[in-house]
């Protein structure tokens, strides 16, 4: 597998007013892949370890908090990206900070726009270079890397040849400027990171859990009779339908040809009817989306400063107001043509109602529920077999480029 692909290999960019990165593409050096999957609950990343033959996963809740000082006791990672406020991110937010942010839930345009849900990404790719052995152990410069990102968007976003103009504009700042990230642990040792954007591939975020089910590591295509295959992806923002009709083809190589449908909000639905169910409890609670995100899939609550189970109560909503989510599902299983394959992080929440109506009306082999270890991190796992493809190909192309042009030398 290709871990970096040199510069020269990617798009070149022959505008006159292109940006420092585009231009910078074309120098010496090398881009490392990476896949993000810019899911609304969480940020879920895959990157190749450094070096192990092993792919690195995380996932960082959709967490934002300005950071608090730390009086007495030991302190909770602490971020900065370039000149902005020091910030935590993700469980440590959620655990520790006395308010926590909500980033916006939606769309990309309105998402990538948000100041504070950059500084959240680029600390993520931090956190995921560090995680994949990217970094100097013992030094506070942990190096300059530039990336190349397959990023994993809403499906509606994207068509066949194009993503949506008002997209490529979100996108745009995200590839103009360098970013210094510090990253101060629980001791006071802050590292140091150079990052780089220096291409972006967007991918329809479903389907990428398609693509982690069909292909292998290295880019081969699994044998399956399967031929219309159906993602129902329950994210935290949306709820996803995408249909993947297989073409086998005489060469080998099959034709995919995919369209997906956004059928509702996703678990973000749900995270609110806890809130106003727990408030009708607990005048005294109020809780950001993120945290009520937090408490669905937890369980607990802080209250009087204890953790409390509140699992009754959150079980209460989730069999009163899921049927509407399943009630999406009910119609997909009556098209008896397809393979059904149920992921995304509300499959782990609604498991159980999902084992139960899915053993009703499908038989074993027509049917998939993702593991829960992996049911929220498969989008981001297809999302770098994606830019696998994609990196293979344009090495070929060079290869191919500059078998021509020496064939015409000899010549």
């Amino acid at each position: 597998m290709v871990r970096q692909l040199p510069l020269a290999f990617l798009p070149r960019s022959d505008q006159p007013d292109a940006s420092p990165a585009a231009r910078d593409r074309h120098a010496e050096g090398t881009a490392l892949l990476v896949a993000v999957d810019n899911g609304n609950d969480a940020l879920k990343g895959a990157l190749l370890h450094a070096q192990l033959p092993q792919l690195t996963v995380r996932r960082i809740s959709t967490a934002y908090a300005p950071a608090e000082v730390m009086r007495v006791g030991e302190e909770i990672p602490t971020w900065q990206v370039d000149a902005s406020e020091p910030f935590w991110i993700g469980n440590e937010a959620l655990q520790v900070a006395t308010t926590v942010e909500s980033l916006p839930i939606g769309m990309s345009p309105e998402r990538l726009l948000d100041r504070r849900w950059q500084h959240f990404f680029f600390a993520c790719l931090a956190e995921l270079l560090q995680a994949a052995g990217y970094g100097r152990p013992g030094q506070n410069w942990q190096g300059e890397y530039r990336l190349s990102v397959s990023l994993g968007l809403p499906n509606e976003e994207l068509s066949r040849n194009s993503v949506h103009p008002t997209v490529l504009q979100a996108l745009r700042p995200l590839l103009e400027t360098p970013r210094l990230v510090q990253r101060t642990d629980e001791q006071g040792q802050t590292n140091t990171w150079r990052l780089r954007l220096v291409d972006v591939m967007p991918y329809p975020q479903t389907f990428g859990s398609f693509v982690a089910w069909y292909y292998s590591p290295t880019g081969e295509a699994l044998p399956t009779e399967v031929v219309r295959h159906v993602t129902v992806d329950i994210g935290g923002g949306q709820l996803h339908r995408c249909t993947v009709t297989i073409d086998p083809h005489p060469d080998g190589r099959p034709r995919l040809r995919m369209q997906a449908t956004l059928l509702d909000e996703g678990t973000i639905a749900l995270a609110r009817a806890v809130r106003e169910h727990l408030r009708s409890h607990y005048p005294g609670i109020r809780l950001s989306d993120t945290e009520a995100q937090q408490v669905l899939v937890s369980g607990t609550l802080l209250r009087g400063g204890r953790r409390v189970d509140v699992t009754s109560l959150v079980s209460d909503v989730i069999q009163a107001r899921a049927q509407r989510l399943l009630t999406h599902l009910r119609h997909l299983l009556q098209e008896e043509q397809t393979f059904v394959m149920c992921t995304g992080g509300g499959t782990i929440l609604l498991e159980r109602s999902l084992r139960t109506l899915l053993g009703q009306r499908r038989a074993q082999e027509s049917m998939l529920i993702v593991p829960r270890e992996l049911a929220a991190v498969l989008n981001a796992a297809g999302g770098y077999l994606l830019a696998q493809a994609a990196a293979q190909q344009r090495i070929q192309q060079r290869l191919s480029a500059a078998t021509a042009s020496r064939d015409e030398e000899d010549h």
